[in-house]
């Protein structure tokens, strides 16, 4: 197990893969292998869903998929205004000058 960057950190231990039902019960067997209570640290053990784009927060995911988007829609405007309005060969002498490729 690697070092935590900060001091308070939640590791996957393992995940269900079954559909639970409301109000079903669920066991679960603990062990103390690593004592963390001689530097004042403590164990909890939590339950919680994931959806499609992340776990608790799903900020993160859903700022990704705009960013995606934009970047996207971005991309598709820049190709339709290049395809409108092409450059003639007199933007691209004056961008490249034949006195410059000559070299």
């Amino acid at each position: 197990m690697r070092t935590a960057a900060l001091p308070t950190f939640r590791k996957l231990y393992g995940s269900i893969e079954v559909e639970l039902q409301a109000g079903e019960l669920i066991t679960v067997t603990t062990q103390n292998n690593y004592n963390s209570y001689s530097f004042g640290g403590k164990k909890t053990l939590v339950l919680s869903t994931a959806g499609v784009l992340g776990g608790k927060n799903s900020f993160l995911g859903r700022g990704y998929v705009v960013v995606g988007m934009v970047c996207l829609l971005l991309a598709l405007l820049l190709t339709v205004l290049c395809l409108v309005f092409p450059l003639k060969e007199q933007d691209l002498l004056l961008r490249y000058p034949p006195s410059r490729l000559a070299r």
